[in-house]
């Protein structure tokens, strides 16, 4: 028995009437009982009761009916689900993402990609950018935004926007946008600052703010995690310098963003031999998200 013949059992089930579930399978009627008999030879069974006037079930057709209209559509579910899946429609990925992510380009991804592909399951880890390299390296993730710039071939980027860094201050410290100059005039202020290594270009970019104006900061806390920086600095247990989009996030708390000259790049990374179906998908709409928050620069600048 194939796919075929039970096509065209339940086409002659449906209509009982040879000619009329011929005209409908788009087969001549003569070949049409043909292919019931040999299915009914196949499987010794008497299927239709038959004559000059009436096509008619047996109770064992009945049955077969029944059971076989149910395989069929299931057989048409998993063949679907698998073009599907093939297509990168349905699937999984696995994202990691620093904490600003959320305030910008984080959110919009997500809702692109639930209308457009709502079958589409993604599995989110906040990571701090020491990680995250790590976990695509060792398959915890499969895709990342990340403000590293990686020249390691195992790995493919594609930059989707840049902001600039700010201060982040209490929110009645007695600095503010009009006497506001430069960093240099905190350094006789505590930080709090992520722990980053000198050799991560965003820890370069980080350090290198407090470079320019001579002075290296007097940390009194370290964090990766930007929600836990900022009610730190609410605290008024010091200052931090952090990526403007967390301004989105922290109109509840009790801070204000000084915008600084410097600016930072947030980039997606992903394996380059990755074969997921999943992933053209998750590249397009995450650069469409960047570019739908350059139209909206408030986010940005």
């Amino acid at each position: 028995m194939d796919l075929r013949q039970l096509t065209y059992f339940l086409g002659v089930a449906e209509e009982l009437h040879f000619s009329r579930a011929a005209e409908k399978l788009f087969i001549v009627q003569p070949a049409l009982s043909r292919h019931i008999q040999q299915l009914e030879e196949e499987i010794g069974v008497v299927l239709f009761e038959r004559d000059k006037r009436n096509v008619r079930l047996t109770a064992a057709g009945a049955y077969f009916r029944d059971e076989m209209s149910k395989i069929k559509h299931q057989l048409e579910y998993v063949t679907e689900q698998t073009r599907r899946i093939h297509s990168g429609t349905v699937g999984k990925i696995r994202m990691g993402h620093p904490g600003s992510a959320l305030y910008s380009i984080l959110p919009e991804t997500l809702a692109m990609t639930y209308e457009r592909f709502p079958d589409i399951n993604i599995e989110l880890t906040e990571i701090a950018e020491l990680e995250l390299l790590e976990a695509l390296t060792n398959y915890g993730i499969d895709v990342g935004f990340t403000r590293e710039v990686s020249i390691d071939a195992r790995f493919s980027i594609q930059l989707l926007f840049e902001e600039h860094f700010a201060l982040v201050i209490p929110h009645d410290h007695p600095l503010n946008e009009t006497n506001f100059r430069d960093i240099g005039q905190c350094q006789e202020e505590a930080f709090i600052l992520p722990k980053l290594d000198a050799h991560l270009h965003y820890g370069q970019i980080l350090h290198g703010i407090f470079g320019e104006k001579g002075f290296q900061p007097r940390v009194v806390y370290h964090s990766n995690y930007g929600a836990t920086i900022l009610r730190l600095v609410e605290k008024k247990l010091g200052l931090s310098v952090l990526p403007i989009s967390y301004r989105h996030g922290a109109s509840a708390l009790g801070v204000r963003f000084l915008k600084l000259d410097t600016k930072t790049q947030l980039y997606l990374i992903w394996r380059s031999d990755d074969a997921n179906p999943v992933l053209p998908h998750i590249k397009e709409i995450a650069q469409q998200a960047a570019q739908h928050l350059s139209l909206h620069s408030s986010y940005l600048s």
